[in-house]
């Protein structure tokens, strides 16, 4: 493996170079001393108090965020606007469509236009800072033994904090952009520095490497404390294995032919292991399987109230008392799957960001999601026909018919949904927040015109916001929860072996704690797939997965997934209060536009010219 480690004397992380948008952008600029910053880096590590102060910077740069903030210092131009941020996973995938013209990520995703000069703006605003925080860590990893008051076990700790944080970096982009370079120290201004790509191969053992490493220092906690809650614990480093080796097993990676060919055959090894290993997929279900060995051992553990798999709702559920549906506005009961995300910092919860304080409504990220008829100035998320038809029948599991002609009465078919349904999505009648309890999404409803499939995304806004005013709610932004694991070793152990009672436990624990019927036995071993493909589709809706999913499968490009038609559903109320219905008709209302060249990111065009790295195929 290549290591380029040439030293230099730098200082705890400044913006002045980040922030200015005169500033030449540069990967090594990121791993120098910006000229003229004479802060003293000595400072850093002349108390454990003040090594926090720069673990904190690190954990602010390094982790990902799945909701969208506007924070300057986040972007390589010092400015976010609004439509660089909103969601543009979802809603280049087939679980959404941003529903307002400005949304110009989303947009040139869903044209096929990303470009190598516009996929920082366009998806990946943190490019530049990735590197911010591969600087940072080399620092720490350098420098820590300096510091007078840390004793060997917070130290050690800290070293398994900043070693997760950086495979966390090194696998964000390897799912980006494949093979990229393997950066372990900071460079000495004024050298030239030439900084070649490193198979995707090397950056997966990277990230293995860093992760077992972690691991094997046995100084991370099982529960941080409530003070440092959202620091990384011992389960950390075992889940980004885990996701990396899924990803390293899968069809775009785990195989002799490249989904496009480089220009040079030898710079295939940048984007594709160069053969098929089934015992990738062994590596892939072993790793899942540790993580939910360790979380039984240390009270991380899923949201299963026996009494609560369903939860209720207005309008879609019937009472039981009174044989009626609930009426209008009555508050819900969030079911175990919406309590999984919304209820702060519970036990599933593995990671998450905990960068930025409460929020009400009106304000950050909520603003970005909700649409424009609950009061806010962005227009939301509508929830894609495509989307919608995952969602099997709750009585036995079977695919819900959406019948190309339509029909006549929609609540019926809502009510026969998936649970998860109603606890995710926004659909008519329903509320979406504390002060939205009666959505209005049908024809002839100005304010809804734009919700162009027919629902909305509401998760992960919890019901308790309310528009604009107190109290103030703190999300859960949340990076690696329990639930993935599950699916992760249901679908790496069944591309090893087929199915088996282990998968099938798996996949069902996921299924019964909201209420689903368990997966029907004596599947293929295709069968299961698409089943555990489904089951990912539906649990981890909206939660960055499924944009990345269907890259790692390799069938973006199939219809209705990435390309092709994205439908939606036109409703009308009929007959008069209190007893409207609902008619519905199925209809296209986009066409979408996938390139193979999509599979990967283009490596940013100002990097490519310097000649340093190898452009990905098809750019």
């Amino acid at each position: 493996m290549k290591n380029y480690k040439k030293l230099f004397v730098i200082v705890f992380f400044s913006v002045i170079c980040f922030t200015n948008n005169s500033c030449k952008k540069d990967i090594t600029q990121f791993l120098e001393k910006a000229p003229g910053v004479d802060i003293n880096e000595n400072t850093i590590f002349s108390s454990r108090q003040q090594l926090d102060i720069f673990l904190a910077t690190i954990y602010k740069f390094g982790l990902p965020s799945i909701l969208a903030y506007r924070d300057a210092s986040l972007s390589a131009t010092g400015t976010i606007v609004d439509s660089d941020v909103i969601h543009p996973i979802s809603s280049s995938s087939d679980e959404s469509d941003a529903s307002q013209a400005s949304f110009i990520n989303a947009n040139r995703w869903n044209e096929g236009a990303i470009l190598p000069s516009n996929i920082i703006a366009r998806e990946d605003y943190r490019f530049y800072t990735r590197f911010i925080a591969l600087r940072q860590i080399a620092i720490m990893l350098k420098r820590i033994d300096e510091v007078p008051d840390i004793d060997i076990n917070y130290k050690n700790q800290v070293i398994a904090e900043v070693k997760s944080i950086r495979a966390f970096l090194y696998l964000e982009m390897v799912k980006r952009y494949g093979g990229m370079p393997i950066i372990e120290d900071t460079f000495e201004p004024g050298v030239a520095v030439q900084i070649p790509r490193n198979s995707l191969e090397e950056n997966i053992n990277f990230i293995v490497k860093d992760c077992n490493e972690a691991i094997a220092l046995n100084s991370l906690p099982a529960q941080q404390s409530a003070a440092l809650t959202g620091r990384i614990t011992k389960l950390v480093p075992m889940a980004i294995k885990s996701r990396a080796l899924l990803y390293a097993a899968s069809p775009l990676f785990n195989t002799a032919t490249p989904y496009l060919p480089m220009n040079n055959a030898a710079d295939n090894k940048f984007i594709c292991y160069g053969n098929y290993d089934v015992n990738r997929w062994k590596l892939a279900a072993d790793a899942a399987k540790a993580v939910l060995d360790e979380a039984a051992l240390i009270n991380v553990r899923l949201i299963n109230d026996p009494a609560n798999t369903k939860g209720r709702y207005p309008n879609l559920d019937i009472d039981p008392s009174t044989n009626a549906i609930y009426a209008l506005g009555k508050a819900p009961v969030p079911g175990n799957y919406e309590k999984s995300w919304t209820d702060y910092n519970n036990s599933e919860i593995i990671l998450a960001f905990q960068g930025y304080p409460a929020a009400n409504y009106a304000n950050n990220p909520w603003r970005f999601i909700a649409p424009t008829s609950t009061g806010v100035t962005w227009s939301g998320l509508s929830v894609t026909l495509n989307h919608v038809s995952k969602y099997e029948k709750m009585i036995d599991g079977t695919p819900q018919t959406w019948e190309a002609t339509g029909g006549a009465d929609l609540m019926s078919k809502y009510r026969e949904l998936d649970p998860r349904f109603k606890q995710s999505i926004a659909y008519t009648t329903s509320y979406f927040n504390a002060t939205n309890s009666n959505m209005s999404i049908f024809a002839g409803v100005a304010a809804e015109a734009n919700c162009f499939g027919g629902n909305w995304m509401r998760k992960p806004i919890p019901f308790t916001i309310r528009n604009g005013g107190s109290p103030a709610t703190v999300p859960n932004d949340i990076i690696l929860r329990l639930n993935e694991f599950y699916l992760n070793y249901a679908e790496a152990l069944n591309e090893f072996s087929g199915p088996s009672t282990e998968t099938y436990t798996a996949v069902n624990t996921i299924r019964s704690r909201s209420g689903m019927p368990n997966l029907p036995a004596n599947l293929s071993q295709l069968q299961f797939q698409t089943r555990v493909r489904n089951e990912r589709a539906v649990e981890l809706a909206f939660d960055s997965h499924r944009f990345w999913d269907v890259r790692r499968w390799l069938i973006a490009e199939q219809e209705g997934i990435m390309n092709g038609a994205m439908r939606g559903l036109q409703i009308t109320r009929n007959g008069t209060s209190p007893n409207f219905t609902y008619s519905w008709t199925p209809y296209t209302f986009e066409t979408r536009l996938f390139n193979k060249n999509l599979y990967l990111h283009p490596l940013p065009l100002s990097e490519v010219l310097k000649g340093q790295l190898v452009q990905n195929p098809g750019w």
